[in-house]
């Protein structure tokens, strides 16, 4: 009897059915676990279950010879090429390059090559070492935070044997065997073991009925047991959450911090014009001088470059200027450890606070309260920071955390449900007036936090008592946690930890310190570098050297007080570069002025000439730090004058300023006169410039209403 014939239609479609099937179980089982939703996971079936649906083998594990999914999706660290062609970008690099050919170009033109030689060697040497040198550093920085993680490993079951992998090499499926100080590898269910203790602070007892979710991240303190793992990498919640930011995690800086690099960037732009003016006209002149005296070889020698300012002085002054701050930073931070116990992890986030202008706050179980009692919320209100409590409670659980602390006051102030902004129920425009979030799932926290930076706000958020609340952290400007109410992956991508009660207010007061600081010395020390390069052909290196060591000795001692100023100097490209614009050009006219002062007042000699002019570059420069810092203040000018520490700094720099001008040229009472009044003259010449800027940039608003209301009326005419 012939057997029947198979329809091979009839089996592809079986298969395609089960296929569809094994997906829909799959996509059903990934809601499952996210929601912690224990009662649809009974319904279907338990662990079990899940793993029949999945094809996954509690008991043996994987087969090794079984195509596995990829494993943990980790970002490739940037290549150390990568660091060195970001480092060639900077545009400072071109005018030393300029000059090292310059100078091989006039070592030929003088018919001198081992001059030109030498000289062009030694800034190629110099541009190499500025390349190189924080190439490495940032290379072996990236390097040993990716090796941390692939340190990290876990025992799995495969083909019924016991192995220790690594965690990016767990793949969904996998039986993984936890015991304490293991981090669960991927997002899964605990199918054998008592109960598992994790460092989750809301959700830290796990047991195989009530409470079987493990979230990839969270870290074993207590107990052991097995997991099925159900997904890995960017399919877990926490991978999820990681890719809404899409921002390389290697690539974060704080928002100080790029506001520093953004103006560095542009004083690059504006000392390689300089430098190539400068550059050129030195070139011209050469050849200038070349084609007057050709008989006379002797005469034709390249600029002296050595009583200028050599390219690679002012590269490494102004790479320097980091540097000083990093110092002042460290000092600052210090201050915070030892004063409020708040210690820091990422450097420039103390100058980041000081720019925050919205603080969001978990309160769920009042565990994080203390850092914002009733008398610290009212003081950040009154500085401007507007307060936003996120919580998994109900709604008039936070309601009353709100009342008690003082949080809600106008009817403009929203409450919403997490669920209902994550729907994208509120718009746009009313974010801002969020000021609680109940029944906020972690998701919804790190939309919210996303969303306000998204508006244009410097966020800070107190948070990170589960490990799905780091998204959150890492999106925020600033992740602070609380060090007994934190869980271990929220430690590691935090920025301050904080100890005791009422640490906010400190943090934001001493940020804000910090920034405006920072900022003042920042611009005061851009325009004396910029005046440098002008004063260049006029003073030697070592009076040069003398100015830039004023300027950081006086500047660092102040950068260190806190100073209740009224203005805080915007560390924007935008607002500082015209502010600098201006300084430099009051001193450069200053210098033109001082030909046409009578010979009789300033001296015959020309060394003398050469001196005034130092005391009053370097006098200026002290004036100009003094002003930026609003010493005018009663109130700032009391805080000056209690610091010991600072009025002996500038005691000291004051003497040893006057002893090297008397060793130098010994001046008369009538050339220190004269010094004080150009300094004064051209403190004159600075506030009427500033004024003209002002006045200049009202009526430039004032022109364009005026134009719109012309166009208005007679639009309307017609």
């Amino acid at each position: 009897m012939a057997s029947p014939q198979r329809n091979p239609n009839s089996t592809t479609q079986n298969i395609s059915q089960s296929s569809q099937e094994q997906c829909h179980q799959r996509d059903k089982i990934h809601r499952i676990i996210p929601e912690k939703d224990v009662n649809s996971l009974g319904k279907y079936g338990g662990a079990p279950m899940v793993a029949d649906a999945s094809n996954f083998d509690i008991e043996a594990g994987l087969q090794t010879g079984t195509a596995l999914k990829a494993g943990l999706k980790q970002v490739d660290p940037p290549s150390f090429p990568s660091f060195v062609l970001e480092e060639f970008k900077s545009a400072t690099l071109l005018p030393l390059f300029v000059s090292a050919v310059i100078c091989f170009i006039a070592g030929i033109v003088s018919k001198n090559p081992d001059y030109g030689w030498t000289e062009g060697v030694d800034i190629l040497v110099n541009i190499l070492i500025l390349v190189f040198l924080p190439s490495i550093q940032k290379y072996c920085t990236v390097r040993k935070d990716a090796k941390k993680i692939k340190s990290l490993k876990v025992t799995v079951i495969r083909d019924g044997k016991y192995q220790d992998l690594a965690v990016p090499e767990v793949v969904e499926g996998d039986s993984v065997v936890l015991k304490v100080g293991d981090v669960v590898p991927g997002d899964g269910l605990l199918v054998s073991g008592n109960e598992l203790v994790i460092d989750d602070k809301l959700d830290f007892l796990i047991d195989r009925i009530n409470n079987p979710f493990l979230f990839s991240g969270s870290k074993v303190v207590e107990g052991g047991g097995r997991m099925i793992v159900v997904s890995t990498g960017s399919s877990t919640s926490l991978g999820k959450m990681m890719l809404l930011k899409n921002r390389n995690p290697f690539e974060e800086e704080p928002l100080f911090q790029a506001h520093m690099k953004e103006l560095n960037r542009t004083m690059d732009y504006i000392v390689m014009f300089i430098y190539i003016v400068l550059a050129l006209v030195l070139f011209f002149q050469l050849l200038y001088t070349r084609n007057r005296h050709k008989d006379d070889q002797k005469s034709v020698r390249p600029p002296n470059l050595n009583n200028k300012v050599s390219a690679e002085f002012v590269e490494t002054l102004f790479k320097k200027i980091l540097l000083r701050s990093r110092a002042s930073l460290i000092c600052w931070n210090r201050n915070l450890k030892k004063k409020h116990q708040i210690h820091h992890k990422n450097l420039y986030a103390c100058g980041t606070m000081g720019l925050t202008k919205i603080i969001v706050i978990d309160v769920s179980r009042e565990l994080l309260v203390p850092q914002c009692p009733r008398e610290a919320a009212k003081d950040l209100q009154d500085k401007g920071v507007s307060i936003v409590l996120v919580s998994r409670d109900d709604e008039n659980f936070v309601r009353a955390i709100a009342d008690e602390i003082g949080i809600l006051h106008t009817s403009r102030d929203l409450v919403v449900n997490g669920e209902e902004f994550d729907r994208g129920d509120i718009p746009r425009n009313n974010i801002i007036s969020i000021r609680i979030m109940y029944k906020s799932q972690p998701k919804h926290t790190f939309l919210l936090v996303k969303a306000l930076r998204e508006n244009g706000h410097v966020v800070a958020y107190l948070g990170g008592l589960a490990t799905l609340d780091t998204p959150a952290l890492k999106e925020a400007d600033v992740g602070i946690i609380e060090e007994h109410n934190s869980c271990g992956l929220a430690k590691e991508s935090s920025d301050f930890t904080v100890k005791g009660e009422g640490s906010l207010l400190p943090l934001l007061t001493v940020g804000r310190f910090v920034y405006s600081n920072v900022g003042s010395f920042i611009e005061a020390l851009h325009t004396t570098s910029i005046c440098i390069l002008f004063m260049a052909f006029i003073l030697e290196p070592f009076h040069l050297i003398w100015v830039n060591a004023v300027i950081h000795i006086l500047g660092f001692s102040m950068i260190l007080m806190e100073l209740p100023k009224k203005r805080t100097i915007s560390l924007k490209a935008k607002v500082m570069c015209p502010n600098i614009a201006r300084k430099v050009l009051c001193q450069v006219l200053l210098l033109l002025s001082l030909g046409f002062i009578p010979k009789p007042i300033l001296g015959s000699n020309e060394d003398i000439q050469e001196v005034m002019t130092l005391n009053i570059f370097t006098m200026f420069q002290v004036f100009y730090m003094f002003q930026i810092m609003e010493f005018s203040d009663i109130e700032v000018l009391k805080v000056a004058v209690r610091n010991y520490s600072f009025l002996a700094t500038v005691g000291i720099t004051m003497v040893f300023h006057g002893i090297i001008i008397n060793c130098t040229e010994n001046l008369s009472f009538l050339n220190w006169t004269v010094c004080f009044l150009l300094v004064l003259l051209l403190w004159v010449l600075d506030s009427t410039l500033k004024f003209v800027a002002e006045a200049l940039y009202r009526l430039y608003d004032q022109i364009q209403i005026c134009i719109a209301v012309i166009l208005v009326l007679y639009f309307i005419i017609l």
